[in-house]
């Protein structure tokens, strides 16, 4: 059961023709309680429920902003513009317990029998509690032009974390236009990834069944700050660093057609991760019984260099308006370093490197004449690996590039009504059945990248008042 509430409020204003103000406050939460039915705890035997309280995870943020904008001449093509401002932000996760059967380990546990609520184990009491963080921040942004073809950037934002400290990150950016139509642009910047309160402090239970022994297992994702994970070699997390580089060129011409070029380049270092998957030692204590752990680490420094590219022509074709727009991108993420040279996490090394597909495009041809539109496109997503979880390691799978095909057609009749109809996946494409996952009632890989559902049909009546 889903449980969402937002609220934000704030007031915006001038206090002269080149300074404004925005100030706001914001609250959110976001609540999820977990039920289960037609289940047992084998390990309690006939003494077992079928029905489980599972628990309630909770998310909340609370927020405070002040932001301003002072415009300052200084001479050239446009005043200098100074936006500033801090925030505060408060953000609390907690776990609620769940029944005491869903998380029991009965006396069948000693013979072999799983313990837990059959297919989702329930929250316990030693995974229940309350964490949160405060962040306290200040900014400063610049833009100014010099002259008319040239504009600059410069900002600079410090921030302190009561979990881990302080970071401080900033960017510089360039675009200039010597010929009108024509622009380049480029931008330097850093930045950060702040660990959760949830990485921080819970605990997750997963229960599967493993592929090859076909036997129920129960794998921890812990707490690094959990005994047993400090046990493995579990260290505090800190926030994941970065360096973006990107470069660009831009073009509009007078026939209609346009479009943009990018690289980019971005190194994470001390990136986020689960650890590989441990068995647990005999000589362990182990109350949960876990086949298996891992836990969240910063553990590897990544690189991505890719392109993106976007070309458009748009132009009148008889009583209406023709547009044909062409996508492209191919992002390539390497591991430069992990935990050691060996990087012993093959897991999550190929889940960075190869969990996304290298290339990806988009190709769309629309029209629209009065009230009637036509939309037809094509999606490529290229080839990718996917990971499945077992008793005491991981397995993967390799999938092939694939494309799918979309068309729709509106009518707008009135200037409140509208009438859909269309097809994604028109011509009924499935990927590759997930073969490491048939045992678990899945056909096709739940991570894929794209929808496994085959063909979608629908007709759509829209009002607008």
């Amino acid at each position: 059961k889903y449980n969402d509430f937002q609220t934000n409020s704030g007031v915006r204003g001038e206090l002269s023709e080149a300074f404004s103000y925005d100030l706001s406050v914001g609250f959110g939460r976001s609540r999820i309680d977990y039920n289960m039915r037609e289940s047992l705890n084998a390990s309690m035997g006939p003494l077992s429920p079928t029905s489980f309280y599972i628990g309630r995870l909770e998310q909340r943020e609370f927020n405070i902003n002040a932001d301003f904008v002072y415009r300052l001449p200084v001479g050239g093509a446009e005043p200098l513009n100074i936006a500033f401002g801090a925030e505060r932000r408060r953000e609390t996760y907690k776990v609620g317990a769940g029944d005491a059967a869903s998380y029991a380990i009965g006396p069948g546990a000693a013979t072999g029998l799983a313990p837990s609520s059959n297919g989702f184990p329930g929250f316990s009491t030693a995974a229940a509690g309350s964490w949160d963080q405060t962040s306290y921040a200040g900014y400063v942004d610049l833009e100014w032009r010099p002259v008319e073809m040239l504009t600059l950037g410069a900002a600079g934002r410090y921030e302190d974390f009561s979990a881990f400290g302080d970071t401080f990150n900033y960017k510089l950016a360039a675009r200039i236009e010597p010929v009108q139509g024509i622009a380049a642009r480029a931008t330097w910047s850093t930045g950060f990834r702040a660990p959760t309160p949830g990485q921080l402090n819970s605990i997750q239970t997963t229960q599967g069944l493993d592929t090859v022994t076909l036997q129920i297992f129960n794998q921890g994702r812990l707490s690094p700050s959990d005994p047993l994970a400090v046990a493995l070699g579990a260290k505090p997390l800190t926030p994941e660093t970065s360096k973006t580089l990107t470069a660009g060129l831009t073009f509009q011409t007078g026939i209609g057609f346009s479009g943009s070029i990018d690289l980019y380049q971005i190194d994470v270092d001390d990136r986020f991760s689960q650890s590989r998957t441990f068995a647990v030692p005999a000589s362990f204590p182990n109350p949960q019984r876990f086949t298996s752990v891992s836990y969240f680490t910063n553990d590897f420094d990544t690189r991505t260099r890719g392109v993106d590219v976007v070309l458009n022509y748009a132009r009148n074709l008889g009583p209406g308006r023709a547009t044909a727009t062409l996508a492209y991108n191919y992002n390539n993420t390497k591991v430069r370093s992990g935990a050691s040279a060996a990087i012993p996490n093959e897991t999550q090394r190929r889940v960075f490197e190869e969990r996304l597909p290298q290339n990806n495009g988009t190709a769309s041809l629309g029209y629209e004449a009065g009230g009637f539109s036509l939309l037809l496109r094509g999606r490529y997503y290229g080839a990718w690996t996917d990971v499945t979880g077992n008793a005491t390691g991981e397995l993967f799978q390799r999938f092939g590039g694939i494309a799918l095909f979309d068309v729709a057609v509106a009518y707008r009749f009135d200037e409140h009504f509208t009438l859909r109809a269309g097809a994604e996946n028109v011509f009924d494409t499935y990927p590759d059945e997930a073969t490491n996952q048939a045992v678990r009632g899945l056909i096709y890989s739940r991570n894929a990248p794209y929808d496994t559902d085959g063909g979608q049909y629908y007709v759509r009546l829209g009002v607008k008042f």
